[in-house]
């Protein structure tokens, strides 16, 4: 099998937990296959954990920082390569705003877009229309709207204050070690959206999000879809796929 590689550093927990997505999703699709599973059945791959600057910050008009960004995570685009790496995810959401650049870049690697594994997914549960809990630099990227748009669902963004709360649990709750202080701020914003909009599946588009959130901590009316797993899916598809002399290339799916 060919490795696949996933693309760290945003923070290193969220790397760390998407690995673990990772190989859950290896786990059910060998399962599925009808075969047990052993350590030799698992995929070969590589995490890729080098810091990576603010991407929130860089996209909301920090001097210098979006290059910074570019460069940090083509950078890691090119040691996966050398690692014989030609399936790439990224863990971080607010990183895929790069997505386009870093696929242009490196035309021999397939990047996986999170938004695309998303959207699929959401189609095929029958949503129409989802709340969007983010950074605020996923919010002006658009990657969540325009790729749920491409296939008919609405894209419900947070207001100021619920932004501002999904912000705070982000950055002062989960990076900061304080994962109770995160669920309540993401729990309020979630509230607080669902009686403004109605929306009832939201999207955890976050990576330290569903390290503090369950579906326990939300209205019984409402769902939880986690962007990770869904790609960490595909990533695991694609693994588990590949023969060992693919020369796999582009955005096609095989």
């Amino acid at each position: 099998m060919v490795p696949v590689g996933i693309i760290g550093g945003m923070g290193p927990f969220a790397g760390a937990h998407y690995v673990g997505l990772f190989l859950e999703e290896c786990a059910r699709r060998i399962e599925a296959g009808g075969a047990g599973v052993t350590d030799q059945r698992f995929p070969p791959h590589y995490l890729f954990q080098l810091p990576v600057p603010d991407r929130t910050s860089a996209l909301l008009g920090a001097h210098g920082e979006y290059g910074q960004v570019l460069q940090a995570l083509s950078g890691q685009m090119d040691g996966l390569r050398a690692l014989g790496a030609r399936v790439v995810a990224m863990s971080c959401n607010t990183a895929h705003a790069w997505h386009a650049e870093l696929q242009g870049r490196h035309p021999d690697m397939t990047l996986l877009h999170i938004g695309d594994a998303t959207a699929d997914y959401l189609l095929g549960k029958g949503e129409t229309e989802v709340g969007l809990l983010s950074t605020a630099g996923t919010v002006k990227s658009g990657i969540y709207a325009e790729a749920l748009a491409r296939v008919g669902i609405v894209c419900r963004e947070p207001d100021g204050e619920e932004l501002d709360l999904v912000m705070r649990g982000i950055y002062d709750g989960v990076k900061a070690g304080d994962n109770a202080r995160g669920r309540a701020c993401f729990r309020r914003a979630l509230a607080r959206m669902h009686r403004r909009t109605g929306v009832a599946g939201f999207l955890m588009a976050c990576t330290e999000i569903p390290l503090a959130l369950g579906a326990e901590d939300v209205p019984p009316d409402c769902r939880l879809y986690d962007p990770g797993r869904l790609s960490a899916r595909e990533l695991a598809r694609r693994a588990l796929a590949m023969p060992a002399d693919s020369g796999h290339s582009g955005l096609a799916k095989p």
